[in-house]
């Protein structure tokens, strides 16, 4: 196939390849599969940090590149052609600010995932690794001096005083019971245009697949942006079209429709 008709297609991973813990579904990859046959190109587009995604689908043998921490990495073949991390002073103030509000908060990171109060029963969330703990505010600078963290992922609705804590450094976004903060100046489409460029494929060649209101600026950006099914209604408004839901062939149906007919 020829680099001007290759097509990269950026997928979210929660709710759009993963449902509840379950997934990636056989359909789904099964089109996927077929798609890199073609030539086309696959990446994971998620906000999930480096360390917090699947190990399964850090293999998989249909991905060729992956987007994590809302766009803070980008890996293309196995090689990291991007990267922006949160600095050791402001993780400081970070771990301060959490150790004495009393609210969980998971700082992820490129190799590890580290927690602030939690224990709780209420931080259970899809975390893949164990999680390492924060105890005082310089651990960064001791502890796990070196230590490259590229998202947050804290506790309920951002109240406040977390968001004037953290607005100037963070992109906050809702989720139903959990918020997550982006670094500033990072997105979806930001780490999209990275990987496009390094596989010489144009933007309106790229094809983006998520479900909620962080996959936004990737569907707008995408040559074809697709809301799932089970998408928020703030995507499906500004989506170029709707597939079926996730676990009932939502990614499937989207490939064979924009990309393999």
């Amino acid at each position: 196939m020829s680099l001007d008709t290759r097509k990269a297609i950026f997928l979210d991973i929660d709710e759009t390849l993963l449902l509840r813990g379950k997934g990636p579904f056989t359909q789904d990859i099964e089109q996927l599969e077929k798609a890199r046959e073609q030539g086309h190109c696959v990446f994971l587009n998620t906000g999930r940090s480096l360390a917090n995604i699947p190990p399964s689908m850090l293999t998989a043998s249909y991905i060729d590149g992956i987007v994590a921490g809302g766009g803070a990495h980008v890996s293309v073949n196995g090689k990291t052609a991007y990267h922006k991390w949160i600095p050791e002073d402001l993780l400081a103030l970070i771990c301060d600010y959490y150790l004495h509000c009393g609210k969980w908060c998971i700082l992820e990171g490129e190799t590890n995932l580290y927690g602030i109060n939690h224990e709780t029963e209420s931080s259970r969330l899809d975390f893949v690794i164990e999680i390492l703990p924060v105890k005082e505010p310089t651990d960064f600078s001791t502890l796990y001096k070196g230590t490259r963290v590229t998202k947050l992922t804290m506790q309920g609705c951002v109240t406040d005083e977390e968001r004037a804590a953290l607005q100037d450094y963070f992109q906050l976004n809702p989720f139903s019971n959990y918020s997550e903060g982006i670094i500033r100046g990072e997105t979806k489409a930001s780490g999209m245009e990275v990987a496009l460029n390094v596989m010489g494929i144009a933007r309106e060649n790229s094809i983006a697949i998520g479900d909620s209101i962080n996959d936004i600026d990737m569907l707008r950006f995408a040559g074809i942006g697709i809301a799932m099914g089970n998408a928020c209604d703030e995507l499906k408004q500004i989506a170029s079209t709707l597939t079926l839901d996730c676990g009932y062939g939502g990614v499937a149906h989207a490939i064979k429709q924009w990309v393999l007919a």
